[in-house]
C-alpha cells in the first residue's frame, strides 16, 4: 500500500494525486482519460501508485511538470520509480495527435466542404479503413444506425492509426491530396438523401442509379445527381418514382 503522508503529516489520496496532475496537464489530461469516468482514473492511479511513497509520487509529479504533458498511470508509476527514458517519446508523440472525438468531428467537417477542410494524416487514414462505412450511409434504411456505426468504426480506427504511427515515428502532419486521381471519392453526407435502396431496376435503371451515386459522391445533391444521371443515360428527365420500388 502506498505510503502518501506529506512531510506536515496530511494523509495525500489517490484522487489529490489525479487532481495535481489534472492540473499542471489539463488538456492533456483530458485527452489521456478521453471518454472514461473519474472512478475508473482514480481506480487506475490507485492501483499504479500502491507500494510508492510520498517522494516518489512527488518525483513523478515533477516529471509531469517538466514534460508538460500527461502520462497513462503506467507510465507514471516509471516515472515516480525514476524510469524516466521508457517510453517518454512515443508518449509525446501519443500526446501531439488529437483525440478520436475531436478527430471524428474535423473529418465530418472535411466531407461536409467537400474536402477543403484542413485534415491530419492520421485522419485520413482512419477515414479510409472504414469509408464504405460512410459511403453506405446515404443509401442507409436507418441513417441514424449507419451513421452511429461508421462514426464508431472511424473513432476505432483513428486509436489504431495513431498506435501505428506512433511507433514507426511519424508524427502528426496535415494531409495533403495526392495530385494523381484516387480510386476513392469522397461522399458527401447531404441533408436529401433518399430513403433506401431501389430495387426491381432495369439494366438501364441500374446504370441511371450508380451514375447518381457517383455524382453524389463528387458533390451533388441527390436530386440535381439524379436528374443528372438521367440525362446522360437516357437523354431526358423521368420521375423518381419510375426508377423502381423504394426500399
Amino acid at each position: 500500500m502506498a505510503n502518501l503522508t506529506t512531510p506536515n503529516g496530511r494523509q495525500l489520496s489517490v484522487i489529490d494525486v489525479a487532481e495535481i496532475v489534472k492540473a499542471i496537464t489539463p488538456r492533456s489530461f483530458e485527452k489521456t482519460f478521453e471518454g472514461m469516468k473519474e472512478v475508473h482514473i482514480a481506480t487506475a492511479f490507485k492501483v499504479c501508485i500502491d507500494g510508492l511513497s510520498y517522494e516518489q509520487i512527488q518525483a513523478g509529479i515533477a516529471v509531469v511538470r517538466d514534460n508538460g504533458f500527461c502520462p497513462d498511470p503506467a507510465m507514471f508509476r516509471k516515472w515516480c520509480l525514476g524510469i524516466t527514458g521508457f517510453g517518454s517519446e512515443q508518449q509525446r508523440a501519443v500526446d501531439s495527435f488529437k483525440g478520436k472525438r475531436g478527430a471524428l468531428a474535423n473529418i465530418l467537417n472535411w466531407l461536409s466542404s467537400k474536402g477543403r477542410t484542413e485534415i491530419t494524416n492520421a485522419e485520413k487514414q482512419a477515414y479510409d479503413r472504414c469509408y464504405n462505412m460512410f459511403a453506405d450511409i446515404q443509401w442507409a434504411k436507418d441513417v441514424n444506425r449507419a451513421q452511429y456505426y461508421a462514426y464508431e468504426a472511424f473513432k476505432d480506427n483513428y486509436v489504431d492509426v495513431v498506435r501505428e504511427l506512433v511507433e514507426q515515428g511519424i508524427a502528426q502532419d496535415v494531409w495533403a491530396k495526392p495530385k494523381a486521381v484516387e480510386g476513392k471519392s469522397t461522399p458527401v453526407i447531404t441533408a436529401d438523401k433518399p430513403k433506401g435502396l431501389l430495387k426491381n431496376q432495369t439494366p438501364e435503371q441500374q446504370k441511371i442509379s450508380a451514375r447518381t451515386t457517383e455524382l453524389m459522391a463528387s458533390g451533388l445533391g441527390f436530386g440535381d445527381a439524379f436528374k443528372q444521371a438521367q440525362e446522360e443515360i437516357t437523354g431526358a428527365v423521368g420521375s423518381l418514382n419510375k426508377m423502381g420500388e423504394v426500399a
